[in-house]
């Protein structure tokens, strides 16, 4: 069977010492290269924030294998991270072979970029509704739309209509 091409990312535990995660490496490289595999390239991100709490944690130790191995390999690697209780998330995946071809980007020119407003200032946006309308000539035979009046007071509910306070009453003597 022909070797295929993978990329691993797990997140390691972050109190863990630095030795510690490169005998976790040196322990998965093994598992690859035991599994007729090749590492093909390494990088190790560091210790970042993580988007929501894992298993407690707010910030993981990151890194990326790239590999070429049997697809045996990837059940391997499952069950050396699950076991493994420093390592809080992992993924891998298998890289297909691409045939599109991407033509170059073109280059714009500041007059094709100046109708665009600038994110989110004022600039370049579409007035509100509530604001005066700008001024415009209605195409031929259209008529302009006529601006709908402001509500009414409102009346009391039925049956309070006509209703005062009582008047203060004085002595009868």
């Amino acid at each position: 069977m022909p070797a295929i091409k993978y990329e691993t990312v797990f997140i390691v535990e972050p109190e863990i010492p630095t030795e510690q995660v490169d005998q976790l490496i040196a322990k998965i490289k093994d598992a690859i290269t035991t599994h007729k595999g090749s590492v093909t390239s390494e990088d190790r991100w560091g210790r970042r924030r993580l988007a929501y709490p894992v298993r407690g944690h707010r910030e993981g130790f990151y890194t990326v294998l790239n590999f070429t191995a049997e697809p045996t390999v990837i059940s391997a690697l499952e069950h050396l991270y699950n076991v493994t209780d420093t390592v809080i998330r992992q993924l891998t995946i298998r890289h297909y072979p691409s045939n599109k071809k991407f033509a170059p980007r073109r280059e714009r020119s500041s007059a094709s970029d100046s109708h665009r407003g600038s994110g989110r200032s004022g600039s370049g946006m579409r007035p509100r509704g509530d604001s005066a309308p700008r001024s415009y000539s209605p195409a031929a035979g259209a008529t302009t739309p006529t601006p709908t009046p402001a509500p009414a007071a409102v009346e009391p509910p039925s049956g309070t209509a006509g209703l005062e306070a009582p008047a203060p009453q004085g002595d009868k003597s």
